[in-house]
C-alpha cells in the first residue's frame, strides 16, 4: 500500500479548522455560563450566539471527520519531521477530543438543550 504524504500546510489548515470549532464551542459555553437564561429568547437566539448554536448542533460531525484527517496528517512523514506542526496538530486534536467529550456529558447536553430547544 502506498503511503501518501500530507503537507505541513494541510496539517496547519486542519489544526486551524479544529481550533475554530473548539473556540466556537467554548464561546457558546462561556455565553451560556454568563447569560441569564431568563433573558435568552429560545425561539430566536441573538446574533452573537449563532456560531455557538451551529457548533452545538452540528459541530460533532465536522469535528469527528477532521480528527480522522488530523490523525492521518499526524502520521505523515512531512508533519512528523516538523516539531511545531506536529505539536500544533496534537494540541488541536486534544482540544477537539476534549470538546467532543464535553458534548457527550450531561453539561454538554444541557448546553445543547439551552441553544437548540
Amino acid at each position: 500500500m502506498r503511503e501518501t504524504s500530507i503537507s505541513r500546510g494541510t496539517a496547519g489548515t486542519l489544526s486551524a479548522a479544529l481550533l475554530l470549532l473548539v473556540l466556537a464551542y467554548s464561546y457558546g459555553a462561556v455565553a451560556y455560563l454568563t447569560t441569564d437564561a431568563a433573558y435568552f429568547p429560545e425561539q430566536s437566539p441573538p446574533g452573537w450566539s449563532w456560531p455557538a448554536v451551529l457548533v452545538t448542533m452540528f459541530g460533532f460531525l465536522p469535528a469527528a471527520v477532521l480528527l480522522v484527517f488530523a490523525w492521518r496528517a499526524w502520521r505523515s512523514p512531512q508533519v512528523r519531521s516538523d516539531p511545531f506542526t506536529r505539536r500544533l496538530l496534537v494540541a488541536a486534536g486534544a482540544a477537539t477530543a476534549l470538546m467532543l467529550l464535553v458534548m457527550a456529558t450531561p453539561p454538554g447536553w444541557q448546553l445543547f438543550d439551552w441553544y437548540v430547544s
